[in-house]
């Protein structure tokens, strides 16, 4: 007599099996993803902190005649360039030094640039400010 022998997994041990591994793969699959958005967005900021800087060089660079010759004797500036998934904006300011301290006559020229973009969590942003300045050899006793 021939005994055969039946092989294989009922149906309750796979529906169990496949419970147990879904139950495992989407916390797996959420980390995973959110792995991704945060590689993703720390290289966003990345390349938004080197626009900034790249630009605010860029400006020191030209030096505050230049600059001061950019603003055309306004005494407040703004421009912006569209750089692709960035936008970049400078603010420039002139700040007479009587207001900052009692001494000579000069002027520092504040400049701000901002890089921003877009991304799930809605409008971000990267700014780098510093100064210029003229006529701050009478105050060098204060800094």
């Amino acid at each position: 007599m021939l005994i055969m022998r039946e092989e294989g997994f009922s149906l309750l041990e796979v529906i169990a099996a496949v419970a147990v591994l879904g139950i495992i793969l989407v916390p797996v699959c959420s980390m995973l993803a959110g792995g991704r958005y945060a590689v993703l967005s720390g290289k966003h900021q990345t390349e938004a902190a080197t626009l900034a800087q790249d630009g605010m060089e860029t400006l020191k660079g030209q030096g505050y005649e230049q600059l001061r010759a950019l603003m055309a004797g306004r005494e407040e500036l703004e421009l912006e360039e569209n750089l692709g998934f960035y936008s970049r904006k400078y603010i420039f300011r002139i700040i007479p030094l009587e207001a900052v301290a009692a001494v000579g006559d000069g002027e520092i020229l504040f400049i701000k640039v901002m890089v921003s973009w877009s991304d799930v969590r809605g409008r971000r942003t990267v700014s780098l400010s510093s100064l210029l300045g003229r006529g701050l050899e009478s105050c060098e006793r204060f800094f």
